[in-house]
């Protein structure tokens, strides 16, 4: 095998390799060393018919740059407190943080006293909560049968399942949440699939750490079974 020969299958390795990652930024940026890499095997071939291909190579690379410039200045504008931070990197980690501030957009931090009830069973959700302190009791006729406290989710089922309540809610002390209105973050959801996904991951892992806890109420089962 000739050197240039390695030079062309090396580009290709790249262009494959940057079709495996889920980081836009680094399927970009490996995208553009592919293509480049690309571009040199064409020129040293040295067949005058391969310049179209140097051409679009280097058409491709502006447009990966092009897309790379606007990605970063998106990034830049992005300004969070430390608890948004902390709840980026806690939970929503896989996001991107122009991905993760439009959930703050539609989203907010609230302080709940003793007793507030964030769900009613057989009620419709409005919003889904990701609690950050204190704790609730989880309540089914009339009974209480778990406790959630920091990095639990309350009415994801309602989110997922497009169903009442399985259970009534109620805070117990001082509790701090993240709340987002379950229509706003369909929404969300629909207009950026890679939200949608993550959502979906949180919800589900949330989920089954709840299965493992306790079982499902007959309300729950039936939005699974949908």
């Amino acid at each position: 095998m000739l050197p240039h020969d390695l030079i062309g299958n090396a580009s290709y390795v790249i262009l494959a390799a940057s079709y495996l990652v889920t980081n836009i930024t680094w399927l970009r940026l490996l995208a553009i060393v592919a293509l480049t890499t690309e571009a040199v095997y064409f020129y040293l071939v040295g067949d005058r018919q391969l310049w179209v291909g140097i051409l679009w190579a280097g058409i491709f690379n502006l447009i990966n740059i092009v897309q790379l410039i606007i990605l970063t200045r998106a990034r830049m504008k992005v300004r969070m407190s430390e608890e948004e931070k902390t709840l980026h990197a806690s939970i929503f980690g896989r996001l991107e943080k122009v991905d993760f501030s439009r959930i703050l957009a539609v989203g907010r931090f609230e302080q709940y006293p003793d007793g507030t009830t964030l769900t009613r069973q057989d009620r419709p959700v409005e919003s889904v909560h990701l609690l950050l302190s204190g704790r609730a009791h989880v309540i089914v006729d009339e009974q209480i049968i778990a406790c959630l406290s920091a990095g639990d989710f309350v009415g994801e089922m309602a989110y997922i399942g497009r169903c009442t309540a399985s259970a009534t809610v109620i805070t117990e002390g001082g509790c701090r949440s993240f709340r987002v209105g379950v229509e706003q973050l369909r929404a969300l959801a629909r207009k950026h699939e890679k939200i949608e996904a993550v959502m979906n991951a949180r919800f589900s892992i949330d989920l089954a750490r709840k299965l493992r806890t306790r079982p499902l109420t007959e309300p729950a089962l039936r939005a699974l079974r949908n």
